[in-house]
């Protein structure tokens, strides 16, 4: 038997109607919700979707806010300046 939503995916419930750019678009977003991300604080890939931008860690039970349908990471902090140096007093001589 053929596969009848080879194109479309799991879009295939919505037929013709929505348009073509909205069923490519909710495609691309199930797919890449499938794949799990990985948590910051602990490193594994478990982290779950709780509520809309809100995901939470199954193996340390931290809650991350993130994009509404996937997590993104968020950017590691970094520092400027030296640690011993004075951004303040380096302009005073």
């Amino acid at each position: 038997m053929s596969k009848r939503t080879k194109k479309v995916g799991n879009t295939g419930w919505m037929g013709p109607r929505y348009g073509i750019r909205i069923r490519r678009r909710v495609l691309d977003l199930d797919r890449a919700r499938g794949v799990s991300a990985a948590c910051p604080r602990c490193s594994t890939a478990t982290l779950g979707r709780v509520a809309s931008g809100v995901f939470e860690c199954r193996r340390c039970g931290a809650r991350f806010a993130s994009g509404a349908y996937l997590f993104s990471a968020p950017p590691p902090i970094t520092r400027s300046e030296e640690p011993g140096e004075n951004p303040a007093a380096a302009g005073k001589g």
